[in-house]
């Protein structure tokens, strides 16, 4: 699936070190998903919203040395930080930023052909978003290099152009921090979000979205047939339907809103460029 013998190393990202009896129960309290499934599986997918269920963050928590790594955007690091500190009160849990660890992105089948060499000096586990399609690596940076060089290293740029191409979400370009909902983000679908394990903060308005469909929009994947430009506005006979967000000239990441009707043939314009909507590879509903 991933570029052949390639790998990825995901300079934008940054760990957090999660350590401390409470640990469970307090990231179980203000995550989306199901923090008790790390007692069964490596790893989760998982966001931190508003009180009033708007989107903020989305990152990766994993096992690790009977604690916790959350991978998130360095960009947001900070402000997680002060988050978790500010929701700590008296829990006994203590967080802090773990620089010594390179962040790695391939498909499994790569992985496999190096990873006995390396097994004690690398964390790997599938991306929990996907189902076991493609993998995420943590190595500590003294055994990077020796790592590297069996890959292919790609781009940021190269890695765009698959992310694109595969319809993978980027919610630091691809939602509004503080305005996007998770249903409209298909969260669910990137096993997001448990239904099961009670409150957290934004969960009431995100499960009486689910419970009452009320989701006004959806991401989809557009293809596009450019001619001169795009913009962001998407239009079918002139009225106003969705959004364009991260693209390329070929592919791209769109809103659209739950009222279209639409099929696989509709044709829809942005710019003076024609676009066409399909469903994500990895959404598990018709819609």
């Amino acid at each position: 699936m991933f570029i052949e013998k390639s790998i990825f190393n995901i300079k934008n990202n940054i760990l957090i070190l999660i350590e401390g009896d409470d640990k469970f129960k307090f990231i179980q309290g203000i995550i989306s998903n199901d923090i008790q499934i790390l007692k069964k599986k490596k790893s989760i997918y998982a966001s931190i919203l508003t009180p009033q269920g708007r989107f903020l963050y989305d990152f990766f928590i994993t096992n690790w040395e009977n604690n916790f790594l959350l991978e998130c955007c360095k960009v947001d690091s900070e402000e997680i930080l002060k988050k978790l500190n500010l929701y700590k009160l008296k829990s006994n849990v203590n967080f802090k930023i773990k620089e010594n660890f390179e962040i790695f992105f391939t498909d499994n089948a790569i992985l496999k052909k190096v990873k006995e060499s390396f097994n004690n000096k690398l964390l790997s586990f599938s991306d929990p978003r996907f189902n076991g399609e493609l993998t995420r690596i943590y190595i500590n940076k003294k055994n990077s290099n020796e790592f590297v060089k069996h890959f292919n290293i790609i781009s940021e740029e190269e890695f765009n152009e698959f992310r694109l191409s595969k319809s993978i979400p980027d919610f630091n370009v691809d939602a509004l921090k503080n305005k996007s909902l998770l249903l409209e983000m298909r969260f669910d679908e990137l096993n997001g979000i448990s239904w099961d394990k009670g409150c957290y903060m934004g969960q009431e308005i995100t499960a009486r979205m689910k419970y009452r469909n009320i989701v006004k929009k959806k991401i989809f994947t557009v293809s596009i047939s450019l001619k001169t430009k795009l913009e962001k506005k998407i239009f079918s006979n002139k009225k106003e339907i969705g959004e364009l967000f991260s693209h390329n000239k070929s592919v791209g990441i769109a809103y659209i809103s739950s009222e279209f009707d639409y099929t696989e043939n509709s044709e829809i314009i942005c710019g003076d460029s024609k676009l066409k909507i399909s469903l994500p590879w990895w959404c598990k509903t018709k819609s």
